[in-house]
């Protein structure tokens, strides 16, 4: 079974273990600066303090991606403007499980929670222009690639180019009333009053 779910603050140690464990092929598809990242007890308690704020204070929100109960990936938000717009992040952590329609049902179910919880207006993504993976998902999900241009997406990240994919809430609300994208992801967020 398939499920996403805020990601409980005791596997925050998980997902920071995935960033400071990707191997040096993943640094390069991802642009990962590791001389950015935080040790990893620092970045685990600023997970933690983060995860206290209310949803309007957020800098950062993360959804765990299941399977069959494992934690197989996440999906996280940042330059969070509640009520206005969040930049959107998509990884499963397993090599093995990628390429297989996962990523598109987490993310479709993921952007139905974030559009809710946040009020948002538009989600953006801007994955390595030269990372094929996501870009695919993206445009088969009906983000609109906007541009495409030089920019560091996240702290974590060296500057490199990206494609710029937008999808509003209008759009979204269309796309879900066409009830043309199924999902058997679960989701145990309330969600989906548009």
């Amino acid at each position: 079974m398939t499920m996403i779910k805020t990601l409980p603050e005791n596997e925050l140690e998980k997902l920071v273990d995935y960033f400071l464990n990707l191997s040096p092929e993943d640094d390069h598809r991802m642009c990962v600066d590791r001389s950015s990242l935080l040790n990893r007890d620092e970045w685990i308690q600023f997970l933690k303090n983060d995860s206290h704020k209310s949803l309007e204070d957020r800098q950062l929100y993360y959804l765990g991606w299941y399977l069959d109960d494992q934690l197989i990936g996440h999906s996280s938000i940042n330059k969070i403007a509640y009520g206005v717009e969040a930049l959107i992040h998509l990884h499963i952590w397993h090599p093995e499980l990628r390429r297989h329609g996962l990523g598109k049902e987490y993310l479709w179910k993921a952007m139905q929670v974030y559009f809710e919880k946040f009020a948002l207006q538009k989600i953006i993504c801007e994955p390595n222009a030269n990372n094929p993976g996501p870009n695919k998902t993206l445009i088969k999900l009906g983000l609109s690639l906007v541009d495409t241009y030089q920019t560091k997406p996240s702290p974590m990240n060296y500057e490199h180019r990206v494609n710029r994919y937008e999808l509003t809430r209008d759009h979204f609300k269309d796309l879900l009333s066409r009830n043309d994208r199924p999902c058997s992801v679960q989701s145990e967020e309330a969600c989906l009053n548009f």
